[in-house]
């Protein structure tokens, strides 16, 4: 790939809300987490690990992830017939996306600097894959929500809270509609150049 086409992934990747049925091939898969695999991590720990929900599991993994957000509060001003209905909007999300993704890592210094260092790396991984994925024409939605540090719902999910950290749950599928860019703000206001101590702000 060139320069420009890096460039054009970049810029051109969209999150995808709505999904085509059909899914992605394993290998396909498999093949870009492996070329994510490049990811810059400090020591090549590579610490990405990785829970795919699919067919008849796409339903039970979004059922919990609802239920922890009852339990988070997320949903109280909903009246029970409409908590009732909003269960099954989920459900109907859930199974309209052919793969959910759950990005994890293993604890090695309970959230401290370590832990922060390859927490980055995942979230690197997961860009790689991202952008690759896209190459593909396979769209992809990044979400980050409370769920991920629901002890509750870590244990629903096989795993410990103790042990793990949850990074984020990324649907994966063909796109059904591609939205249009909104553009992103220039980022000279946020950098700050230090030349010999003197701070130059706008340069």
């Amino acid at each position: 790939m060139s320069v420009i086409d890096i460039f054009e992934a970049i810029r051109e990747r969209r999150t995808i809300l709505h999904y085509q049925p059909e899914e992605v091939d394993r290998d396909l898969l498999v093949h870009l987490f492996n070329k994510a695999a490049y990811a810059p991590n400090h020591h090549l720990k590579e610490p990405w690990k990785i829970k795919i929900y699919e067919g008849e599991a796409r339903s039970a993994f979004g059922e919990k992830i609802v239920d922890s957000y009852i339990r988070l509060g997320l949903l109280d001003t909903l009246t029970d017939e409409k908590l009732k209905r909003a269960r099954q909007s989920y459900d109907r999300f859930f199974r309209s996306v052919p793969h959910h993704a759950l990005f994890y890592m293993e604890k090695e210094d309970d959230g401290g600097y370590l832990d922060d260092e390859n927490y980055a790396a995942v979230c690197a991984f997961i860009q790689n894959f991202q952008l690759a994925a896209w190459a593909k024409e396979i769209g992809t939605m990044w979400t980050a929500k409370p769920t991920l540090r629901d002890d509750i719902f870590i244990n629903d999910i096989g795993l410990s809270p103790e042990k793990h950290r949850l990074v984020a749950v990324v649907q994966i599928g063909y796109p059904r509609i591609t939205p249009r860019t909104k553009g992103r703000t220039p980022v000279e206001d946020s950098i700050e150049w230090y030349n010999c101590g003197i701070e130059e702000r706008g340069s």
